[in-house]
């Protein structure tokens, strides 16, 4: 709980606090806030933005840190008790818990701002940042930052002193170098957090990555050791903090500790061989994932969808519009190739989109850009946006590595009363000081993804017909990220979370009652009146299931109306009793399910009514729109069932099929400047042999016939290119550097040339997947008011 009273004596007397001023103990209390907790709640959990440390005036609070070794059993790093401190890592760059606190016992204590702590201190003169109770604040927290690191582990305690004696903060954002490859040995490097590459630079200046390094891990001790010079260049791949030490503090840790090197030397080379084993284990997928691997570590709710299940409806982004009045995913995006460890088990990869939409990440950059706090995070993790704060000036939006927060109008009331509720009182101030007009002041919005927060479950995800859409998590869900960066045993059993199973049960069961309904159908048809009997039931039959099969558009399309408000409750428990949240499945895919189905059984008991032969009138054009009807929604339901896979294999990335009028443009815009400036050997072999077999008329079909995959199909080309190459030049000749001269471009122009290629079956393929369907609508609509015209005919018939 929170309170204005003032705050007792003993509190003031620990150690932290009995520099501070009168004035500044006011200010303490004014901003601070005095809380109490029971045994056993959390203080704050690791990876939360954390401006404040705390005080204990009573009872308990223990420390724990979640390292790789521990993650179903944390390390207590520490007990904080009565005038001890916590939560010291805000005085540090960053601000973020480093570990988790949960009270051991009942315990009152003090929540501090360190910006005003730091303020208060400095209210006596002199540089409040060099102030004891400052340093001593940092000390604690680099402190606790060691003890999660491998280096220190079972340091003497006079050693360890050494180490925090000699460690220097640093922080570096994603793409910043910590050193080059030659660069003279510095120092040592410890990572508190982060994630950094060790690469080399190979051919044409592409980096060839030899290894990840996580939380806990250090590098650069080798070539310290050896007093060499850096063999490998080291890169921070997303938001870093690391700790330097001295080459001199290093070198006296090892004199003092003569089985350092060994277990050094140890830990590196088990780290190497995990990670190789990782990557061998799955070469192809390994490769797509770990191009962005700081973004697979930070995901906490990454939007996926199988390619090989998705139908290329668009019905995701329909659905999120429907519900937020404008789209928060964009259907463009990377593709990863992964084993996943919570879809039905399977050990085989799977090609993912990661479309732009919201991933909720653990560390969001975008929250510490806002200057208004708009941006907001919930206790489960999940990032949102306050309307009412946000001014439209879009640091969110540059912050965001992966594009993922879009600005939008801003859609005011035209009310002045209603509109100035959509605001904050301090964005109403800021207009009124301006004399602007809230809608002028604020015109844009940051949007983005919030999971559909006010809902149980996204929108996009319960409503994908095929259940291609997922929300995962990649630390966990993905195989080779957990493998590498060493969260789990590689090969470990699966997941505990809720397996999705895919089972075509139900439509295989419909299949056989169809077929077994359309040959009794035949059988019988010639012995049987369609006014009565089994005719007639029939004929009834029949047009439930039409009724039936048009019902399978109301859930589509009424997504907002089926949707339930998220029970807080229910969520918050799960919160507490720390279990994995379920996977979401769709609402929607049932339905497909039962459309199939139903469809299936349709064409018996159309026979069984009609007969072979057509009826003249209404029921003539009834039974002719339903044949072509169903033939329609057979065809769709076959290229729903066999091409997005074959698709997917041609797509180098995630695109809009309105795309494809474009693409043959951008291909070969790319394809000039992977030419500019490159050898005339090069080029020579683009005009004479690539060029022409990317535009062969039906290279395209012969490429959808050979079933190969982009990948599969640019290694083929490449070996053809070894034989339209001049003997000297060609992999076994003898020169070997005018070689790599004269081919310097060559992969990224197979690349352009492949895809080249295969645009044209893409074009085929996507409209085929697409251009049944509004025919299938119009006909299913005529076969609507044919059945109605149908049904009312008989009744008057059969009344008079």
């Amino acid at each position: 709980m929170s309170t204005t009273t003032a705050w007792p004596d003993s509190l003031f007397a620990a150690p932290i606090l009995r520099g501070v001023d009168p004035a500044g103990r006011r200010a303490l209390e004014n901003a601070g806030r005095l809380r109490s907790l029971a045994a056993g709640q959390r203080v704050f959990a690791v990876d939360e933005l954390g401006d404040s440390f705390f005080v204990v005036e009573r009872g308990e609070v223990e420390l724990f840190a979640h390292t790789r070794n521990s993650i179903d059993a944390p390390v207590k790093l520490r007990v904080a008790r009565a005038g001890e401190t916590f939560g010291e890592e805000a005085t540090l760059p960053g601000a973020r818990r480093r570990s988790e606190a949960v009270a051991r016992t009942q315990v009152e204590l003090a929540e501090i701002p360190a910006a005003l702590f730091q303020r208060a201190l400095g209210r006596s003169g002199g540089d409040a940042r060099e102030a004891p109770e400052q340093r001593l604040l940092r000390r604690r927290a680099t402190a606790d930052l060691l003890r999660q690191i491998s280096l220190a582990d079972a340091l003497p305690e006079a050693d360890f002193e050494l180490l925090l004696d000699a460690a220097e903060h640093r922080e570096l954002r994603r793409g910043e170098r910590v050193y080059a490859a030659g660069d003279r040995s510095d120092g040592l490097w410890l990572i508190a957090h982060g994630l950094v590459q060790l690469q080399s630079e190979e051919l044409e200046g592409a980096a060839a990555v030899r290894a990840y390094l996580s939380d806990g891990d250090f590098f650069g001790d080798a070539e310290l050791l050896d007093e060499g010079r850096r063999s490998l260049s080291a890169v921070a791949t997303g938001e870093s903090h690391l700790l330097f030490v001295a080459p001199a503090a290093f070198r006296t840790l090892v004199d003092r500790n003569p089985e350092l090197v060994p277990r050094l030397r140890r830990i590196t080379q088990d780290r190497a061989t995990r990670q190789a084993a990782a990557v061998d284990a799955s070469p192809h997928s390994t490769r797509h994932v770990f191009a962005d691997l700081y973004r697979m570590r930070m995901a906490r709710s990454l939007l996926t969808i199988d390619q090989d299940a998705c139908v290329r409806c668009g019905h995701c982004a329909w659905s999120c519009e429907q519900v937020h009045g404008v789209a928060r995913l964009v259907r463009r995006g990377d593709k990863v190739v992964t084993s996943l460890r919570v879809l039905d088990g399977e050990p085989a990869a799977r090609e993912l989109l990661l479309p732009n939409s919201c991933q909720h990440c653990k560390n969001p950059v975008c929250m510490i850009d806002c200057p208004t706090g708009a941006i907001g995070r919930d206790p489960e993790g999940e990032v949102f946006i306050r309307d009412s704060l946000c001014t439209g000036c879009g640091n969110c939006a540059k912050a965001c590595p992966w594009e993922n927060i879009r600005m939008a109008p801003r859609a005011v009331a035209p009310s002045p009363s209603a509109a100035r509720e959509q605001f904050a009182p301090s964005l109403i101030a800021a207009a009124e000081r301006r004399e602007l007009g809230l809608a002028e002041m604020f015109p844009e919005v940051a949007t983005k993804c919030d999971l559909c927060r006010d809902y149980e479950a996204p929108a996009c995800v319960q409503s994908c017909p095929t259940e291609a859409i997922i929300r995962l998590e990649p630390e966990r869900d993905f195989a080779e990220v957990a493998a590498v960066l060493d969260l789990s045993e590689p090969g470990a059993g699966p997941s505990t979370r809720p397996a999705i199973k895919w089972s075509s049960l139900v439509v295989g069961l419909a299949a056989s009652a169809g077929l077994a309904a359309l040959i009794a159908g035949a059988e019988l048809s010639a012995r049987l009146s369609p006014a009565s009997g089994i005719g007639l039931g029939a004929g009834v039959g029949a047009a439930l299931l039409i009724v039936g099969l048009v019902g399978h558009a109301l859930p589509k399309r009424l997504v907002s109306a089926w949707m339930r408000p998220r029970q807080r409750r229910a969520r918050a428990r799960a919160l507490v009793d720390d279990r994995p949240a379920p996977i979401t499945r769709s609402k929607v895919r049932p339905f497909y399910l039962a459309h199939l189905s139903l469809g299936l059984l349709l064409p018996g008991m159309i026979l069984t009514h009609t007969g072979l032969s057509v009826p003249g009138g209404v029921a003539g054009v009834l039974a002719v729109l339903s044949w072509m009807t169903l033939a329609l929604g057979a065809i769709g339901g076959a290229c729903y069932a066999m091409i997005p896979a074959r698709l997917t294999r041609l797509e180098s990335g995630g695109a809009l099929p309105e795309d494809l009028a474009r693409e043959r443009e951008r291909l070969l815009d790319r394809l000039q400047r992977e030419l500019s400036g490159k050898s005339t050997v090069l080029k020579q072999l683009a005009a004479e042999h690539l060029l022409p077999w990317a535009r062969a008329p039906l290279g395209w079909l012969a490429l959808l016939a050979s079933g190969r995959d982009l990948g599969a199909t640019r290694a083929s080309l490449r070996e053809r290119v070894e034989a339209w190459l001049p003997a000297a030049l060609r992999r076994d000749g003898d020169h070997p550097r005018a070689r790599a001269e004269a081919l310097a471009g060559l992969e990224p122009l197979l690349r352009t040339c492949v895809e080249l290629r295969a645009l044209p079956a893409r074009r085929v393929l996507t409209a085929m997947l697409r251009a049944w369907l509004t025919p299938h609508v119009i006909l299913t609509g005529a076969l609507l008011v044919a059945l109605v015209a149908h049904v009312l005919l008989v009744t008057v018939l059969s009344g008079s």
